[in-house]
This record gives structure tokens, C-alpha cells and sequence, in this order.
């Protein structure tokens, strides 16, 4: 089934998390590593125009998974989760798909300061929107980190949180998202 139903999310919603998930933990192992390369290192250039696009990949995604939820909503929290939970997972949802946007543009503002674009696997460029300032660049850098930061240990709750659901509370929950 394609979209999502009460009780589970459809193949769309299934294809759309996975993806973004995969490309997400890539990128913050691929970001990591890339920092510490030196100009002499041959993956200097490669790392981070892979990263650029990557980030532009999942932005374009995200906007997909927004769309895509406005016309096949998704399945509401499970019944017999309590109060506080309900809450954190909405909390981890809205900062998970916040992430997903402010990350990507941020690392594009930093990237096109100087008028030049994004780089799509030497497919096609992303043209620059605009010349913007060094102070931009600066702002951009630093929330670009903050919320890369900040995403891993999202990552980590809203990983952790499912894996407890399933295997502890047996509530089946990785079940409606396998």
C-alpha cells in the first residue's frame, strides 16, 4: 500500500524516512570526517562537494515528506503511549523535520556567500540566490554546527526511543515504519 493507513505508513512515507534517515546519518559521519582533511588529502574537494549535495538531496526530500504527509496523513501516535511520551515524540518529530530544513540552508548560505553554487553530484548547479555577507556566512556556520550537533543526539533519542517501544514496551511500534 501506498499511503499511509490508522495503523501504519504507507510505502511513500516507508521509502521517504528511510532515505532521509540514511542519508542524514551519512552525512553527520561524512561531516565529521570531512573537517579533518587536509588541503594534500585527494578527498579535500570530493568530501565536501558530496556533502553539499547530499544536504541539498535531503532538504528536497523533506519538502517531498512534507507534501507527501498533507495528502496521506500519517498514522496517529500509538493509543497507549502515555502523555509524556506523546509529547517527546512530537517534540523529536518537530525538531528531527525542523533539522532537515535549517541544516541544508544553512550549509547553503555558507556555501554561496561568495555567488557560487551548489555543485548536484557534477550533474547540474544549484545557482547561488545571492551574494550575502561574511557576517551571514559566520551565523550560518555556526547554527549549521549547533543544530548538526544537536541533530545527533535527536537521532539518538528518537532511534532509542523506537528500539524501547519495540522491544521493551512490545507495542510493535518499528513495525509501522519497517
Amino acid at each position: 500500500m501506498l499511503a499511509n493507513s490508522t495503523e501504519s505508513y504507507g510505502l511513500v512515507s516507508k521509502m521517504v524516512h528511510w532515505a532521509i534517515a540514511l542519508c542524514i546519518i551519512f552525512l553527520i559521519w561524512l561531516g565529521w570526517w570531512m573537517v579533518d582533511l587536509s588541503f594534500y588529502s585527494r578527498y579535500y574537494y570530493a568530501a565536501p562537494n558530496l556533502h553539499k549535495a547530499l544536504g541539498i538531496v535531503v532538504f528536497a526530500v523533506a519538502a517531498l515528506k512534507l507534501i507527501w504527509h498533507a495528502v496521506s496523513r500519517p498514522p496517529p501516535l500509538q493509543a497507549d503511549l502515555k502523555p509524556l511520551e506523546k509529547l517527546g515524540a512530537r517534540v523529536v518529530h518537530t525538531i528531527l523535520l525542523v533539522s532537515m530544513f535549517v541544516i541544508p540552508v544553512t550549509g547553503y548560505l555558507q556555501t554561496t556567500v561568495k555567488g557560487e553554487g551548489v555543485s548536484m553530484f557534477g550533474l547540474f548547479e544549484i545557482p547561488a540566490l545571492y551574494r550575502s555577507s561574511e557576517w551571514l556566512r559566520d551565523v550560518s556556520i555556526d547554527v549549521h554546527a549547533w543544530f548538526s550537533y544537536a541533530l545527533i543526539a535527536i537521532v539518538a533519542l528518537h532511534a532509542g526511543a523506537a528500539l524501547k517501544h519495540q522491544f521493551i514496551d512490545k507495542k510493535q511500534t518499528l513495525r509501522r515504519i519497517l
